[in-house]
């Protein structure tokens, strides 16, 4: 019977543990890089102001474009597009 006790505390410890490692590891993945950076496609996310209960404006930018979009509960709209200037050394 003290058997059955002691296994079921080493399930339950090992359980709490692996639960722990999984919060850890999704806590620090972003600095770890386990996530994926968006970069790949060339789409970065700038400045966001939220203005309201679900609405917010934000700035995007994708490979040579940037983008700002007004988003609201329902919609979401385009409100100024330009193309990038190349940087010169």
């Amino acid at each position: 019977m003290e058997n059955i006790y002691l296994s079921t505390i080493r399930m339950l410890l090992v359980l709490a543990a692996i639960v722990a490692a999984i919060i850890v590891l999704y806590r620090y993945s972003g600095k770890l890089r386990l996530k994926s950076p968006g970069r790949s496609l060339g789409l970065q996310k700038g400045e966001t102001i939220h203005l309201g209960y679900k609405k917010f404006v934000s700035v995007l930018e994708v490979k040579d474009h940037v983008l700002v979009i007004g988003v609201g509960e329902k919609e979401m709209s385009l409100l100024a597009s330009w193309k990038k200037e190349e940087e010169t050394p």
